[in-house]
């Protein structure tokens, strides 16, 4: 939901708040006190002072329309989302609800209605318990074949990263032996020229340094020539040797081909496996929607009750299917978010980890991080909300997904909010249709370029206005003459 326009009621210490036009993109809304952010962060998070909202044409972002209100405010704000653990938490639960996680919920509220009470046909058909049943596994089957179809892409991008450099390092080195071999024959071909001259002429031979008769010099300078040419002949034919050592590809080579194409082979029957498993699951949520459509569909008349023992089956059934579907969905969202965390901080942090508690940890190239520094802790909060709002949208084929970024910014390193105003730059072109960046403004000022839109709040007599700063590429026009 893009947001282009706000009005907002008396808030402490902003007095009214009104903007009338807030651009797509990228936008930075500069505001140095920090009272005031949080202030400013509170009435875009709708937490107070909120009043008459304009959005975009296209209306609520579909991503976040199938979200119960509060989570989907939470994660578009970043409201109440102070910890990393309630971050990471907030987005599992929301992509698992748009993954059906929302059908499994509405199917174990109204199996526990119906307890006792009658329903059409006696009860679930049993045939489709059974399927449902069947199916249960499907999740974490899935999730597990897409993990280990990531792990093979991410070897099979290194060892083709290798044997390309494998291939330049043996082209390099035949290239130089063919190089080497030429000079050293060029060289034989002119000392053995110089020698047979010098047998010609004998004591008259001109001296190749100064160009008078060597007369008495000759015997000295024929052998002198003549161990060179000796020494060139067998250089040159060690080289020769090791042309032909190199004409043919080396036998490591070849191994790291053979390895390529047998990835290429496993990675094609893991994704073909990927596609039966993506169809179970599918074909569980649906089976899981009968279910639900069918508990819906009320009690009728004469009909059975559900007894307790079938109503603990089926609901057992189904926790253990919302239990996959959201285990399945926090996976994704810490791998998503894990690539947006190694960028921002080059490496030094390389994902998350879940402790057989659940808790979210970080984890660092040699040991996990339960207790990060607060940076870290804030560029972990900015990757796991981006990587949120992405998934939402690739889930639903939204086009107009938003963002607020407030707090956790502006506690990152300098260089990390360079990096993470470029990442914000880039996943616009990506579904985002807005970023709102409330910050102390350093960012700016380093890359002004990146922006879209840069507001300065400044509050003049009873309310806060904005003045628009200069932001995007700049442009220079010259005139000749």
């Amino acid at each position: 939901m893009r947001l282009v326009s706000l009005k907002g009621a008396e808030v402490p210490g902003l007095g009214s708040v009104e903007l009338d036009h807030l651009p797509a993109g990228l936008v930075a809304l500069v505001v140095p006190d920090g009272r005031l952010r949080r202030a400013l962060h509170g009435v875009l998070a709708e937490e107070r002072g909120a009043g008459e909202r304009t959005t975009s044409p296209a209306g609520a972002d579909p991503a976040l329309e199938r979200i119960p209100d509060e989570l989907a405010a939470r994660l578009r704000t970043g409201r109440d989302l102070g910890e990393l653990q309630s971050v990471a938490d907030a987005g599992t639960r929301a992509l698992a609800w748009v993954s059906g996680l929302d059908r499994v919920e509405a199917a174990r509220a109204r199996l526990g209605r119906l307890r006792g009470e009658a329903v059409p046909d006696g009860g679930p058909p049993e045939s489709l318990l059974a399927h449902i049943r069947s199916l249960e596994t499907a999740p974490l089957e899935l999730q597990r074949l897409e993990e280990e179809l990531r792990k093979l892409r991410g070897d099979d991008m290194e060892v083709a990263g290798d044997l390309e450099q494998a291939t330049m390092n043996w082209l390099r080195e035949r290239q130089d032996a063919e190089t080497r071999l030429q000079a050293y024959r060029d060289r034989a071909r002119e000392l053995k020229a110089a020698i047979q001259r010098m047998e010609e002429s004998a004591a008259e031979t001109p001296c190749p340094t100064c160009g008078r008769p060597l007369l008495d010099h000759y015997d000295q300078v024929r052998e002198t020539l003549g161990d060179e040419w000796e020494g060139v002949v067998q250089d040159g034919g060690w080289w020769r040797r090791r042309r032909e050592q190199l004409e043919l590809k080396p036998e490591a080579l070849q191994e790291m081909e053979r390895s390529l194409l047998h990835l290429h082979a496993e990675a094609r029957q893991v994704e073909e496996k990927v596609q039966i498993a993506r169809a179970r699951r599918d074909d569980l949520e649906e089976a899981t929607a009968r279910l639900a459509a069918y508990l819906e569909a009320g009690a009728a008349p004469g009909a059975a009750a559900v007894s307790d023992g079938a109503a603990r089956a089926v609901d057992d059934t189904l926790a253990e299917l919302g239990r996959q579907v959201s285990e399945g969905c926090r996976a994704r969202l810490l791998d998503r978010a894990a690539a947006h965390l190694l960028h921002l901080t080059q490496g030094r942090l390389l994902g998350f980890r879940v402790t057989p508690t659940g808790r979210v940890d970080l984890v660092g190239p040699e040991v996990d991080l339960p207790h990060p520094p607060d940076e870290d802790a804030a560029a972990a909060q900015v990757a796991l909300r981006l990587a949120a709002v992405e998934l939402l949208r690739e889930e639903v084929g939204s086009t107009d997904a938003s963002l607020v970024v407030g707090d956790p910014f502006d506690r990152l390193d300098d260089a990390v909010k360079v990096r993470a105003a470029g990442l914000f730059a880039e996943r616009l072109g990506a579904g985002l249709v807005q970023v709102l960046l409330v910050t102390r403004g350093e960012v700016v000022d380093r890359v002004p370029e990146l922006f879209d839109g840069v507001l300065e709040l400044r509050v003049e007599g009873d309310g806060a206005v904005f003045r628009p700063l200069g932001a995007g590429s700049g442009r220079i026009r010259l005139a000749l003459g």
